[in-house]
């Protein structure tokens, strides 16, 4: 039953006792009131009616009786109401007692028990879903945090050890500029590492950098930038004209990862393949392919395959991928392409 109608019934009946209590109450004193003042009447049985009326007009204390029971019935009608709401409202206590707890010991696992389909029930559903995606969100930070720490930690002692080695000095002309190159290699691994992880952190898209984004125009651009970073590869580009909503800059970044990520895994000399039609994105490489244990982990933070860990890069492409989509209420996914490669399909809602 609805908590609206359940108190709306217990204030009813609580009401309606107590009016009971007050009618019985003063329906009993006033019978004894008249029993009394008539038995002054039982041996005259002659008395006129007269007489008895004038004996009823002498009973004049019936005031107090009456209000002693009318305050009675408000008092227990406030009782019972009391009763009634505290049981109605019991619910609200652990809301209370939850929430302090959250807040005293930061354990995002506390949840509240649900019983029933009302207003308080469907409160509390409420309360665990953001208890739910508070700890998911917390996980994440930490995971974030841990993995970028472990990431950050090789690069970083590999550009320490090779200053190290040109602060010492006594290296031959040859070996000082290959030590240079290492440092300013490694320096150029930790600053798109930590670009990366910044783009990771972000959590939504904000409100006011949303705008109308010609997406079919968003891939020719990124496909021309693609082609003179890897001129090694060739890609074919086929797109419809497309609208969406989004943030520019971050669907640049997305698109752009896709690409680099087709390329970096294709051979010398072969083609990505680019199509856009009714705001999907395909993207289908003609490399090595992924494995099947490897699909479902390609959008994971920090995730490389086994045969990947050798190429450059941080593992975080695809993952900032996965999460530009997800703030534009999109979809990303990639599956083995039919005779090789890899097909990535990327889409967004049009309009």
């Amino acid at each position: 039953m609805k908590l609206h109608w359940r108190l709306a019934l217990a204030s009813a009946m609580a009401a309606a006792v107590s009016v009971i209590v007050v009618i019985v109450a003063a329906y009993l004193i006033t019978c004894r009131r008249v029993e009394s003042a008539m038995g002054q009447f039982d041996g005259y049985p002659d008395v006129s009616p007269r007489g008895v009326l004038a004996g009823l007009a002498d009973i004049d204390d019936l005031g107090w009786p009456f209000f002693a029971v009318a305050l009675g019935g408000l008092v227990l009608s406030g009782a019972l109401g009391w009763l009634a709401a505290r049981t109605a409202l019991r619910p609200v206590g652990a809301f209370k007692d939850a929430a302090r707890r959250v807040a005293a010991t930061r354990d995002l696992t506390t949840r509240i028990d649900i019983s029933g389909d009302d207003e308080l029930a469907s409160l509390a559903r409420s309360f665990n879903a953001m208890l739910d995606a508070l700890e998911r969100s917390a996980k994440a930070q930490k995971r974030l945090v841990a993995d970028a720490s472990h990431e950050l930690r090789t690069p970083l002692t590999a550009v320490r050890t090779n200053t190290e080695l040109l602060i010492r000095g006594g290296l031959s002309p040859k070996d000082r500029d290959e030590v240079s190159r290492a440092v300013l290699g490694g320096l150029e691994e930790l600053t798109a590492l930590v670009s990366d992880v910044v783009e990771l952190a972000r959590d939504e898209e904000p409100a006011a950098l949303v705008e109308t984004v010609r997406l079919d125009e968003l891939v020719r651009r990124e496909v021309a930038r693609a082609s003179r970073h890897w001129p090694s590869t060739s890609y074919s580009v086929a797109v419809e004209p497309a609208v969406v909503r989004g943030v520019p800059d971050r669907l640049s970044r997305a698109v752009a990862n896709l690409l680099d990520n087709a390329a970096k895994y294709s051979p010398a000399g072969s083609r990505v393949e680019v199509s856009l039609r009714d705001g999907v994105l395909t993207v289908r490489d003609h490399g090595p392919g992924i494995s099947a244990e490897d699909l479902p982990h390609v959008f994971d933070r920090f995730y490389r395959a086994p045969e990947a860990r050798a190429l450059p890069g941080s593992g975080l492409g695809l993952a900032i991928v996965g999460q530009v989509v997800d703030s534009h209420g999109g979809s990303v996914s990639a599956t083995a392409a039919p005779g090789g490669g890899t097909l990535v399909r990327l889409a967004l809602p049009v309009g």
